[in-house]
C-alpha cells in the first residue's frame, strides 16, 4: 500500500473525510455540461468587464439626459417635418 498516495488523499477530502461538496457535483458533470458552464463564466465576466468599462457612466459630465427627456423623443413626440426648398 502506497502511504504518500494515501496521504495525500487524506489530504484533499472535506472535513467528514469524503470529498469536498463541489468537487463532488463538478465531476459529476459531463464533459459539454463542463464546457459550456465554464463558457458562460467567461462570458459573464466579459460582459462584466465591458460594462464597467464603457457603460458605467457617461464618457462625459455632460452627456447624461434625464430619462424623460430620452423616452419623449423616442417614443411621444412626433418628428417635425423639415422644410425644404422649393425648386
Amino acid at each position: 500500500m502506497d502511504v504518500t498516495r494515501h496521504a495525500a488523499h487524506l489530504a484533499d477530502t472535506g472535513r467528514d473525510g469524503g470529498p469536498p461538496a463541489w468537487r463532488g457535483w463538478w465531476f459529476r458533470l459531463t464533459p459539454l455540461a463542463r464546457d459550456i458552464t465554464v463558457v458562460l463564466v467567461v462570458k459573464l465576466a466579459l460582459l462584466g468587464i465591458l460594462w464597467v468599462a464603457f457603460f458605467r457612466t457617461p464618457a462625459a459630465p455632460g452627456m447624461a439626459m434625464p430619462p424623460d427627456e430620452v423616452a419623449g423623443r423616442m417614443i411621444g413626440q412626433p418628428q417635425r417635418e423639415v422644410p425644404r426648398a422649393t425648386p
